[in-house]
């Protein structure tokens, strides 16, 4: 077994961390984490326009309680948003986005808000599939593999950043 394969120990959860339903004012948070040099490698947005877009698009799910905030004594520190479909032979799956705030990752929060993510598509949604889709050197990609997410699929040339393309790598987990 070569150490990417070794079993990890999960972080100890932040004091103060807690998980609740995303609210419209979080929207705010949200822009500014997607606005982060060190995150817009791993997002498509590339200025402020698409970066307000994205952040409605994620929080506007918000109405059907299908997102979640992970806030630490008070302050939004993550969100996960399930993105459910709304034709009935799709009702079963649903693609999702997740973002750590900088200054917080590598603390187990994306851990925890991912767990909280499944549980509330399975039981709450029903949802029997959950997929996603991440740059092909996006160190999530970690987190996922060992959250039990498989790669089912890459695209070598997803998106255009100047002369490099960068690609992507899909993966599903069935709940």
């Amino acid at each position: 077994m070569d150490e990417q394969e070794k079993p990890q120990q999960e972080k100890p959860i932040p004091e103060g961390l807690t998980v609740r339903y995303t609210q419209p004012q979080d929207v705010e948070p949200l822009k500014r984490w997607f606005s982060d040099p060190t995150v817009q490698d791993w997002f498509p947005m590339c200025n402020e326009a698409e970066v307000d877009d994205a952040a409605r698009r994620w929080v506007s799910f918000c109405r059907i309680k299908s997102s979640l905030t992970a806030e630490i004594n008070g302050t939004p520190v993550g969100i996960v948003t399930l993105y459910l479909q709304a034709y009935k032979k799709l009702l079963h799956q649903a693609e999702f986005g997740i973002i750590v705030a900088p200054e917080y990752r590598d603390k187990g929060i994306g851990t925890y808000l991912m767990k909280a993510a499944m549980k509330l598509a399975k039981e709450q949604f029903k949802i029997e599939l959950l997929h996603l889709q991440v740059y092909a050197e996006n160190p999530a990609y970690r987190l996922y593999k060992r959250l039990g997410f498989r790669e089912y699929g890459r695209q070598s040339h997803w998106l255009k950043d100047g002369n490099r393309y960068v690609g992507r790598i899909f993966m599903e987990r069935f709940l």
